[in-house]
């Protein structure tokens, strides 16, 4: 007989959490198990960035134990099990995908996210909302919550008419933040920064781009070549911080070319 290995994870985290258990597991709690949440999260995207399956499954797993311990907290407080939640999201998925479970019709994958949306907006608790940028999550990265944020504005009709329009705000808001940075007041820089950012996201956004991805591929190529720079000055004798701004720009170029 094959294991149920998810069953059995169920029955360590009893395990854990009971009398006798782990006492590090049975102090914690809905909140102070947010942040390993997010972190496992972000170790599985790194693994499938990476494509490796074996970082895959384990990650997977870390995941999978984080949605089991909220579980088994829930039932034990008497609010809700992890039966509960899967047998919400099955019967999410069967509501929200009528051309498969049902007997209407959806072509395309635009037709199948239209129909998504419309049938979202018509369950019980989304359909208190509103606005039509509620509920967008709070924890989201800055820059993913922008972009979603800024995606249902523009599907309610809060949009340029064209790729000028975002481009000419980038402009605008680029402008304004100089001007704010020279002022020397920190609370009108933060603002007018803001707004940049969010300008730059949106553009993103024309080009079907997440910013989100965009910047960590920035992040990562700035990481490349910052560390070739190290690298290149540690070989010839040089020290970082003792180059002048011209030798370092001119550096840093040939490595950029490079």
């Amino acid at each position: 007989m094959q294991t149920d290995y998810i069953q059995e994870l169920v029955a360590i985290l009893e395990r854990l959490r009971g009398p006798g258990g782990c006492p590090w597991d049975r102090e914690q709690t809905h909140a102070s198990l947010k942040r390993f949440l997010i972190e496992e999260c972000g170790e599985l995207l790194d693994a499938l960035d990476d494509g490796d399956d074996s970082a895959i499954v384990d990650e997977l797993g870390d995941v999978l134990l984080q949605l089991v311990f909220h579980g088994q907290i829930g039932k034990e407080e008497g609010r809700f099990t992890l039966q509960d939640a899967a047998r919400s999201e099955c019967e999410k998925m069967r509501r929200r995908h009528p051309h498969v479970f049902g007997d209407t019709q959806a072509a395309t994958s635009a037709d199948v996210v239209d129909q998504w949306d419309r049938l979202k907006r018509d369950e019980e608790r989304h359909a208190r909302k509103t606005s039509a940028v509620d509920g967008v999550p709070r924890q989201l990265p800055a820059l993913h919550r922008a972009q979603v944020v800024l995606r249902k504005a523009g599907k309610v009709g809060f949009e340029w008419p064209t790729v000028a329009g975002a481009w000419a705000k980038v402009r605008e808001e680029l402008a304004e933040a100089e001007e704010a940075c020279q002022s020397g007041d920190p609370g009108r820089t933060a603002e007018e920064l803001g707004d940049l950012l969010l300008a730059v996201t949106n553009l993103c956004r024309w080009y079907h781009l997440e910013a989100e991805d965009v910047l960590q591929q920035g992040v990562r190529k700035f990481i490349g070549r910052f560390q070739r720079l190290e690298t290149t000055l540690q070989q010839e004798g040089r020290i970082l911080a003792e180059l002048t701004p011209a030798d370092l720009e001119a550096t840093w170029r040939r490595l950029s070319r490079g």
